[in-house]
């Protein structure tokens, strides 16, 4: 049974990432104005449902199938403004763009 892990310690893992996730939304959506914001992601999750736990291309799960979609509003509160320095920033996205074969 090496490499194992138990559906506990996934689904904890999995919660801690989505309220890491959902905190960072929750900034962003106080930091812009937005009549209109679609939350939403690519696949939903199984776990364990119809023994299903991967998301695997072409599956009929239909917990994989449906895609999370939320609507809401965002209004610039102004509660968070980002530090960057943009000469790093500027560095990080060309090594970023040749690794993808762009430059």
């Amino acid at each position: 049974m090496s490499g194992e892990i138990s559906r506990e310690a996934v689904w904890s893992q999995y919660i801690s990432e989505l309220e890491s996730v959902i905190d960072s939304v929750g900034t962003l959506l106080e930091n812009f104005d937005a009549d209109r914001v679609v939350i939403t992601s690519d696949h939903g999750e199984a776990f364990g449902e119809w023994l299903g736990y991967k998301h695997r291309g072409g599956t009929i799960h239909p917990h994989v199938r449906r895609v999370p979609w939320a609507v809401t509003t965002a209004t610039d509160t102004h509660t968070y403004a980002p530090e960057l320095d943009l000469k790093e920033t500027e560095m990080e996205r060309e090594k970023m763009l040749e690794a993808l074969g762009y430059m």
